[in-house]
């Protein structure tokens, strides 16, 4: 087992969900956690809950779309703790002013709206995009580093949600695009790509396909999946995805 006891892990989108379950459980793990999002309130409360167990956490609220502000970000973190040794890129999803309407989320291609569509490719593949470009290369000074990109079934298979599956597997090839490309200096860049979890938005998609009531599985399971990655898999694993749904 790999400790990452003492590490600096910087989790994007960490103010709910998939986001805050991974900060949780890092910080338990003993690293000092990084939560970035852009709800103060969400914020708060999960470092309340990572200090509640002992933990040791610290918020930032920012907008991943700026890049003057992220790299400002990392600047701040570079002088305070010398390095940033996990990047989470978990930031992403359908933004409300998309899914507020529960029809708009089962779209035939033909039938999405430009700027809608824009809106979930901008928010599901800049925003790593942005934060892995401005992370990796003190990473690749240090020669050292862990990546992991949280994407989604919707990636992985046929999907009813248009830009958003496309934003997601666009996820996993990102993922496997940068372990290819920093594998020479000890970095290791896998993926997670979780099946159905009970969120706000898998509920608003479950009642636009006609799903309600289906089976949903919980935030933790990735946050299980990301100390999986960090501390036990094998020191070469990278360029991998974590499918977590059962295909059987």
């Amino acid at each position: 087992m790999k400790s990452i006891k003492g590490k600096v892990a910087l989790v994007t989108g960490a103010g709910r969900g998939i986001g805050r379950q991974i900060a949780i459980k890092l910080a338990g793990c003993g690293a000092k956690v990084i939560c970035v999002s852009r709800t103060l309130k969400e914020l708060d409360q999960t470092i309340s809950l990572i200090k509640r167990d002992g933990g040791e956490g610290e918020a930032f609220l920012l907008d991943l779309t700026v890049l003057a502000d992220i790299e400002e970000l990392r600047d701040v973190l570079i002088e305070k703790y010398g390095q940033v040794d996990i990047l989470i890129n978990n930031a992403g999803g359908y933004p409300k002013e998309v899914y507020q309407d529960g029809e708009e989320q089962a779209l035939n291609i033909w039938e999405w709206e430009e700027k809608k569509w824009d809106t979930i490719i901008e928010t599901n593949t800049k925003i790593p995009f942005l934060v892995t470009k401005t992370f990796v290369p003190q990473m690749i000074e240090r020669k050292s580093g862990d990546v992991i990109f949280i994407s989604s079934r919707m990636g992985r298979i046929p999907s009813q949600m248009g830009a958003y599956a496309m934003a997601k597997s666009g996820i996993v090839t990102m993922s496997d695009t940068l372990a290819l490309q920093v594998k020479e200096y000890g970095i290791r860049s896998n993926c997670v790509a979780p099946g159905i979890l009970d969120t706000p938005g898998q509920r608003v998609y479950n009642k636009s396909v006609g799903q309600e009531g289906i089976e949903m599985g919980d935030s933790r399971s990735v946050a299980d999946a990301v100390v999986y990655l960090l501390c036990y898999a094998p020191s070469n694993m990278t360029g991998q995805v974590l499918d977590l749904w059962s295909k059987v």
